[in-house]
């Protein structure tokens, strides 16, 4: 079959072999997300391997499938059984009253998510894989061209190991465990920030964003420039798509908040306020992410973007990493990945390994 008859099967869905269940742990926390757990086998990715995933559920799952795309996650293996290279942030916190009543979530963990760019172990990624509920997908992709595999992903990881320090901080549910977060060029640990969604900035040619942040495909884009293989090409998602994401995040986070699932669980039933608090969280996420601005439910924020038929967003997807939904997947601008199809992920690599990955 044709790499472009493969491509088009972008919404297929590869078989997971699991060999093992999680054993979850978490202690009190003020998010409600799990951040420890163990697999007695790890997973077969080779060295420099793209991952790719989609989760059940979540904001990250509508603004995606809002703009037609289908991958929500990318990270980026170190070996079978080995470390996982990372970006993301735990569930964010809520206010206490009577904040809470305009700005539900905690600012400061909504606007620099932790731990953001990070190093875990094979027991932390399965937590975050699975703990949470349902994962509809994952395979992983190895760097190749038309003239058959090459070494160029197994550079870039190891790239990231040689040259983007760390600092070991001790895990926020489990004292004994510790994770490795990785440092900018200032110096500083990198945070997930959402507006990477809306606006890369120069990410993608080897410059921290706004924050010192970057999510987890601009995060990959990023290494794979600064390891000397070229810049993946960000895409500019036009206004009417944009508008759509940004309706499918605020309709999520909307929904999750009332039912009390997913993202941003238990916020509905703390509060007490003259509104609904959901509408507040998802008018306050929904402007973190579209404009930076995410100390405000202010629906001021969102109109001046969503009636500006100028505005647009212009990011990288785990989808245009991986050469699907119409990305290239290869020439100038594809990443290193893109070439190859889905490989089935299986964790049958030996040994209990437990981990945090907060």
């Amino acid at each position: 079959m044709s790499q472009l008859v493969l491509k088009s099967l972008g919404s297929a869905v590869v078989a997971v072999a699991l060999t093992a269940a999680p054993s979850a742990r978490a202690g009190a926390s003020d998010t409600s997300d799990g951040a420890c757990g163990s697999t007695s086998a790890g997973w077969n990715a080779p060295n420099g391997a793209l991952v790719l995933t989609r989760g059940s559920g979540g904001p990250i799952t509508s603004v995606l499938s809002g703009v037609g795309e289908y991958r929500t996650h990318s990270l980026l293996s170190h070996g079978p059984g080995g470390d996982v290279t990372h970006e993301t942030m735990y569930t964010p916190g809520t206010n206490g009253w009577p904040t809470y009543c305009s700005t539900p979530m905690k600012v400061n963990e909504l606007a620099s998510g932790y731990p953001g760019a990070a190093r875990v172990n094979q027991g932390a990624i399965y937590q975050y894989l699975y703990g949470g509920g349902g994962l509809e997908y994952i395979a992983y992709q190895r760097s190749r061209s038309s003239a058959g595999y090459d070494t160029k992903g197994e550079t870039i990881t190891n790239w990231i190991l040689n040259s983007m320090p760390t600092e070991a901080t001790q895990s926020k549910k489990d004292g004994g465990q510790s994770i490795l977060r990785i440092k900018g060029d200032n110096g500083y640990p990198l945070n997930y920030t959402l507006y990477q969604y809306r606006d890369l900035e120069g990410v993608n040619t080897g410059t921290a964003g706004w924050n010192n942040g970057m999510v987890c495909s601009t995060m990959i884009a990023y290494a794979q420039f600064r390891a000397g293989f070229g810049a993946v090409s960000a895409y500019t998602y036009d206004h009417a798509t944009l508008v759509s994401a940004g309706n499918a995040l605020y309709n999520a986070v909307e929904t999750e908040c009332n039912t009390g699932l997913g993202f941003w669980t238990d916020i509905g039933s703390k509060a007490t306020c003259f509104e609904g608090i959901c509408d507040d969280a998802a008018r306050q996420v929904r402007n973190c992410m579209a404009a930076g601005n995410c100390g405000t439910d202010d629906g001021n924020v969102w109109s001046n973007i969503a009636n500006n038929p100028n505005t647009v967003s212009r990011s990288i997807s785990p989808d245009r990493l991986g050469g699907w939904s119409g990305h290239p997947y290869s020439g100038t601008g594809a990443s290193v990945w893109s070439y190859d199809t889905s490989n089935t992920v299986q964790w049958n690599s030996g040994g209990n390994v437990y981990g945090c990955w907060f």
